[in-house]
């Protein structure tokens, strides 16, 4: 927990130097959904700290917390959650969009409504929608990420992409795959652009440009890399025993993608003992935040999102969510169990209130998704 407070100020350093650099007029020009090279990114954030800092605190822990619900439509207890404020996002699988785009509308519109009547923020709305075999809803993109064979397709197939999210209510795609498939047999087949940095990194920034242009955000995973991994951290323990400098050497798609807004970075939930230690995996591992992601390039104010935190890979961790809050981590998933996110936000109140959580860490993940939040137009 020693490198929590080194994290918080490496966001402080980093929004003073944006607030030095920026020019107002420009950033004023520009507006909260400006260009995509990020011209109001220093406003958006000392907006977003602002407002996370009048949140009463459970609301700002909320924020931090997505989680999901079972059927085509949200249940009234769920619903109720959303109003009080446990929760800052909601992610959809298949069961949940198997009514197509208007009944997921119809039900995102819903969560919204919800968020808004207990004066909330709005909702992010999360989705895995990454092609080929990884796609809840029918229709872009067409083309796995191995069958994105050029940079035009893959900007194209994330534009059709976040017009198909947009209609349906969607405004976070878990995707591109910034993974550098590197051995035989990998678990990621044909969800991963290719097997060099440069290639992913082409496909996978065009593939995320093409989801922001509409508006949709897009989230590079999973850092610090699964591509030298053979088995899925959806189903157990997975440690990637590969060198420092062997994984580092495909931190090339984050160096280039991160720097827009509207973007995110997943954290893995394999273990790299060479590269932070054989005890944490990387998304409860402080190095990962306050080390690799700095050195990959990624700017400090980016949100961080878990992988599953009810996935194989993580089973039997001892304090999960407070570890992996107290680490860095922002936006906490929970994909399997509606009690999964309740039990975590619960489980976690507790702690803040106790003191055992620091306030300040928790106003500055929610500070995180609050900036998230305000790059994006209206779902």
């Amino acid at each position: 927990m020693a490198d929590r407070p080194s994290y918080a100020r490496r966001r402080a350093i980093a929004l003073g130097v944006l607030l030095a650099v920026i020019v107002v007029p420009v950033a004023l020009a520009l507006g909260a959904f400006g260009g995509d090279s990020g011209g109001s990114a220093a406003a958006d954030q000392a907006t977003a700290s602002s407002r996370a800092a009048k949140l009463p605190i459970g609301r700002a822990l909320g924020q931090t917390i997505a989680g999901r619900y079972r059927g085509r439509t949200p249940s009234v207890a769920f619903l109720r959650r959303v109003r009080r404020g446990e929760l800052g996002g909601v992610i959809l699988f298949a069961d949940n969009t198997a009514g197509g785009v208007g009944a997921t509308r119809r039900a995102t519109d819903r969560l919204q409504t919800a968020a808004k009547d207990g004066g909330n923020p709005r909702l992010l709305i999360l989705i895995d929608q990454e092609g080929g075999a990884v796609k809840r809803l029918p229709g872009a993109p067409t083309r796995a990420a191995a069958r994105m064979t050029s940079v035009g397709a893959a900007r194209a197939q994330g534009a059709a992409t976040a017009r198909l999210l947009r209609r349906a209510g969607v405004t976070v795609n878990l995707a591109p795959v910034a993974d550098v498939r590197r051995v035989r047999g990998s678990f990621l087949g044909t969800r991963s652009f290719g097997t060099t940095d440069a290639v992913v990194a082409a496909r996978a920034c065009a593939f995320a440009a093409g989801l922001r242009g509409p508006g949709v955000a897009a989230v590079l995973k999973h850092f610090p890399g699964l591509g030298l991994a053979r088995g899925s951290t959806d189903d157990r323990p997975v440690t990637i025993r590969d060198r420092a400098s062997t994984i580092r050497r495909d931190y090339t798609p984050y160096t280039r993608c991160a720097g827009h807004t509207r973007t995110g970075v997943m954290m893995s939930s394999a273990t790299y003992p060479a590269l932070l230690g054989r005890r944490d995996p990387a998304v409860l591992s402080p190095r990962a935040y306050a080390r690799e992601l700095p050195r990959a390039g990624v700017p400090a104010a980016t949100m961080t999102v878990s992988d599953d935190l009810e996935a194989g890979a993580l089973a039997g961790r001892s304090r999960l969510v407070s570890r992996a809050l107290g680490a860095g981590l922002d936006l906490l998933l929970f994909g399997r169990s509606e009690a999964g996110s309740a039990r975590a936000y619960r489980s976690l109140l507790g702690e803040v209130r106790s003191g055992a959580m620091p306030r300040t860490r928790v106003r500055d993940a929610a500070g995180a998704v609050l900036e998230l939040k305000s790059q994006l137009p209206s779902p």
